[in-house]
């Protein structure tokens, strides 16, 4: 028999928080399908805000105080330096990686990579080629294959964000009308969302702290030297003679996100090229190039920057940028990292809130 006097197991409040959640993750999820069209151009948007945030502040007080005349601004100079400069770049890069598919593939079909290959060939490059270990492998035509295929990826992708011109203006107006909002009221969204975590104001901070500093220091010591290493060995082959240098500058600075090699695997082939043609001067002064402003600020800088703000292990932050881009496409260079670090923040609450109690 049930006694009377003992509450009941399903209460009206059980009742109205089974409804309301089930609603709330509904309204979410329509939310979230409603704005996927455009969640590229809104993580942009968010992502340069967030960049730009010093710069920003600095601008509301230069203007005493008048946000949106200080977001407006930032929004138009953004469109200026930031947003036109890349869609330029973005079509330059898609003509020479077609450029460079077109001659890939001249050479093959007309024979003249075995020609060029036996004239240029050094002895020590051929003795590695032999070995027993890489007998019976085309490494000569898997090179030569690779490059075709990479080009042709990559003028494919390009090309297809460029194809559609009215989709690439809609999303590029999205962004900068998104930016806008987020440089003046982005502290207000901030303080929105963390007051619905719960969480003590402690652990608030402590989490906006890691993801501040690790988003930082990815910028800081990821995106912005990887881009000026790019920058800086397209100058430099375009200066000594090599052809199609933004691509070569592009693949530069995608491979400066890797920890070993880097720019180097660019710029160094490039000079070893030009010295077999002939152009040994240039070849000097491209390798001198190359090692002075290209991959000797890298080696002090970024375990500088990512190793004071980040506070990450450089094997960490190497596999969730790798990891990112996986996943995410180009913007998982700094998802890929700020999903690890946020981790480990959750790691250090569980271990406070439970773990130690």
């Amino acid at each position: 028999m049930n006694n009377p006097s003992s509450p009941p197991v399903l209460t009206r409040y059980h009742i109205f928080a089974a409804f309301f959640f089930a609603i709330f993750i509904f309204l979410l999820y329509q939310t979230a399908h409603l704005l996927a069209p455009f969640s590229s151009a809104l993580l942009w948007a968010a992502i340069i805000a967030l960049a730009l945030a010093p710069l920003y502040r600095r601008v509301v007080r230069a203007v005493r105080g008048r946000s949106g005349l200080a977001a407006g601004i930032m929004t138009f100079a953004t469109l200026l330096i930031v947003i036109g400069p890349a869609i330029l770049l973005l079509v330059v890069l898609a003509a020479q990686a077609v450029d460079i598919y077109q001659w890939a593939s001249e050479l093959i079909r007309s024979g003249r990579l075995a020609e060029a290959w036996s004239r240029i060939a050094i002895p020590m490059l051929d003795r590695v080629l032999n070995l027993p270990l890489l007998q019976g492998v085309d490494v000569k035509g898997i090179a030569i294959k690779s490059l075709s295929e990479f080009s042709s990826g990559m003028a494919a992708q390009i090309g297809g964000a460029l194809k559609n011109t009215v989709l690439l203006l809609i999303n590029v107006l999205i962004m900068l009308i998104s930016l806008f909002f987020f440089f003046r009221d982005g502290e207000s969204f901030y303080t929105a969302v963390t007051g619905l975590l719960p969480f003590t104001p402690e652990q608030q901070s402590a989490i906006a702290q890691k993801f501040r500093n690790t988003f930082s220091a990815v910028i800081n010591g990821v995106f912005l030297i990887a881009f000026l290493q790019g920058v800086m060995t397209g100058i430099g082959l375009a200066l000594f003679g090599v052809s199609y240098s933004v691509f070569w500058g592009f693949l530069a600075a995608l491979l400066a996100l890797l920890p070993i090699g880097g720019a180097m695997l660019v710029w160094l082939p490039c000079a070893i090229y030009l010295y077999l043609a002939g152009s040994t001067l240039n070849s000097v002064l491209l390798a001198a190039w190359g090692a002075v402003f290209v991959s000797l600020p890298d080696n002090f800088l970024k375990p500088l920057l990512i190793g004071r703000k980040a506070k990450l292990p450089t094997f960490l932050l190497f596999l969730g940028i790798l990891g990112g881009l996986k996943v995410y496409g180009v913007l998982g260079i700094l998802a890929g990292p700020l999903v690890v670090t946020l981790l480990t923040a959750f790691v250090q609450i569980y271990r406070e809130e439970f773990a130690e109690k």
